[in-house]
C-alpha cells in the first residue's frame, strides 16, 4: 500500500517546478523563467533555480554569472515566478569590480 502512494506524490512534487531553456538575448546575455508551486516553495524556490540554472550554465563556459535585472511574480494561487536576464562573463571583466572598492589606475588627476 506505501509503495502505491510513493509513485503518485514523487510524480506530484516533480511537477511543482519548471524552468525554461536558457535564451541567448544578446552578447553574452542569456534570460532564463522559473515557476515553483507554492508546496514548493513560491517565489524563493523558482529564485533559486533560476539562479542555480544561470550559474551552471556560465560554469560550463568558464565564466561566473552577472545578474542584469530581475522580476519575480506571485501568481494568484501563490505559485512563484522568476525572470532572471543575466551575463557570462570571464572573472576578471571591469563590470565585476565594485564601485566602492579601491581602484588602481595609470591616469592621474592633478587639480591646480
Amino acid at each position: 500500500m506505501k509503495s502505491l502512494l510513493v509513485v503518485p506524490i514523487t510524480a506530484l512534487i516533480a511537477s511543482c517546478t519548471m524552468t525554461s531553456d536558457i535564451v541567448t538575448t544578446g552578447p553574452d546575455s542569456y534570460m532564463i523563467s522559473t515557476v515553483a508551486c507554492p508546496a514548493c516553495g513560491g517565489t524563493t524556490k523558482s529564485t533559486t533555480m533560476a539562479y542555480k540554472e544561470a550559474g551552471e550554465f556560465c560554469m560550463s563556459q568558464g565564466k561566473r554569472l552577472l545578474k542584469s535585472n530581475m522580476i519575480n511574480d506571485r501568481w494568484f494561487n501563490e505559485a512563484g515566478e522568476t525572470v532572471l536576464e543575466f551575463r557570462c562573463l570571464d572573472e576578471d571583466h571591469p563590470a565585476f569590480v565594485r564601485a566602492d572598492e579601491r581602484r588602481d589606475s595609470d591616469i592621474i588627476v592633478e587639480h591646480r
